[in-house]
């Protein structure tokens, strides 16, 4: 037919070099067939090429809309994007609009929906991204990257709830998968099922192949969870394999060093670890907190105080905990007074220890 001479003709002006002949002649074959995607995209190449910007993006929406260009052609051009997303604004307007066309014209496509997610979720759009993930699991749950994207929004958003029940349901379709188990035994810790979540963290670690920073991961949980359940020598052997990788863990540094004190044994391994933490980072209320709880517990309740003022105007003043703390160390030092008006601030503040009310009746100090 005329329009197919017309590509044909077009082409060949294009291999000839003749590049002006060639777009008037796709101009046109555009204006005959408005619904020819090909078309629009090689004027759009044109138009861009010769620094036409509008003029280029234009036509690039109306291949987006044609129903006869090829929706892999659409996503590669989209993935295209992803980089320039962050750094450039127009980019990211442009990347949502042609991925909402896409939609539009592709609606039960999972690729169309997947990339318009993966854009969401690049330029940090969690909520939206999240609602088109489920979207397509809701259509096919065989990919276990969707799943993984669902987890992290939903791990970045600390909805433990979600996070609990996507990943028992991604266990199912993934049996193998540490990350799916990983993220389960977190949640469980979160609502205190430790027996739930030690079997989890358990079961997946045996699944971590070349990934020693997942692998910490699960350590670092492990320990956590069995000292909830007071299997301390457990869970001092996973803080020390973290430790034994990664020195300056900052988290395990500081939970480990504050279990030992709560617990009252090797406090000087306790300050070590506490010390380096406040090294690391500093003005950091809750590792001042700690370091100056194992310095009470080691008697040293000058210091100690000195370490709670540190602590205090670096947002510890909002922590029950702290303050309760604050006021124990207080009273060891004799300020009765004041360590009464402290215990009392703490339970002002929310849940403090299970001795906190009688020390505030009693005004006595109790361990």
């Amino acid at each position: 037919d005329d329009i197919e001479a017309m590509e044909i003709l077009s082409e060949l002006y294009l291999l000839n070099d003749e590049k002006e002949k060639a777009f008037e002649l796709f101009k046109k074959i555009a204006v005959l067939a408005p619904k020819n995607g090909r078309i629009h995209l090689t004027l759009a190449d044109y138009y861009r090429e010769n620094g036409e910007n509008e003029t280029s993006y234009n036509e690039l929406k109306l291949a987006f809309k044609s129903t006869k260009l090829n929706i892999d052609t659409k996503v590669r051009i989209l993935i295209s994007y992803y980089q320039l997303i962050a750094l450039n604004p127009e980019m990211s307007l442009q990347a949502h609009e042609l991925s909402k066309i896409m939609i539009s014209v592709h609606p039960n496509d999972i690729k169309a929906r997947s990339v318009y997610a993966d854009i969401l979720y690049t330029d940090n759009q969690f909520q939206e991204a999240k609602e088109q993930y489920l979207y397509i699991l809701e259509q096919d749950k065989s990919k276990s990257q969707i799943w993984s994207q669902v987890l992290f929004i939903q791990a970045e958003q600390n909805d433990f709830e979600g996070l609990l029940k996507t990943s028992n349901e991604a266990l199912e379709y993934f049996p193998t998968d540490p990350l799916f188990y990983y993220f389960n035994g977190v949640s469980n810790k979160r609502f205190k099922n430790y027996d739930d979540a030690i079997n989890s963290l358990e079961m997946g670690v045996e699944f971590v192949i070349d990934n020693q920073n997942l692998l910490l991961e699960f350590y670092s949980s492990l320990a956590d969870a069995y000292h909830a359940t007071k299997a301390h020598k457990l869970s001092d052997a996973f803080y020390e394999k973290v430790l034994a990788v990664d020195s300056n863990n900052i988290l395990v540094l500081n939970n480990y060093a504050y279990y030992l004190s709560v617990r009252k044994v090797n406090l000087e391994r306790a300050k070590v670890m506490s010390f380096k933490c406040n090294e690391l980072e500093q003005n950091n209320g809750t590792y001042q907190d700690t370091y100056a709880w194992i310095l009470y517990e080691m008697g040293d309740y000058a210091d100690a105080n000195i370490w709670m003022q540190k602590s205090l105007t670096n947002g510890g003043d909002k922590s029950a905990v702290v303050v309760e703390h604050y006021g124990d160390i207080l009273y060891k030092l004799g300020e009765v007074k004041l360590a009464v008006e402290q215990w009392k601030r703490a339970k002002e503040l929310g849940e403090g220890s299970k001795e906190l009310a009688k020390k505030i009746t009693e005004g006595k100090l109790y361990e």
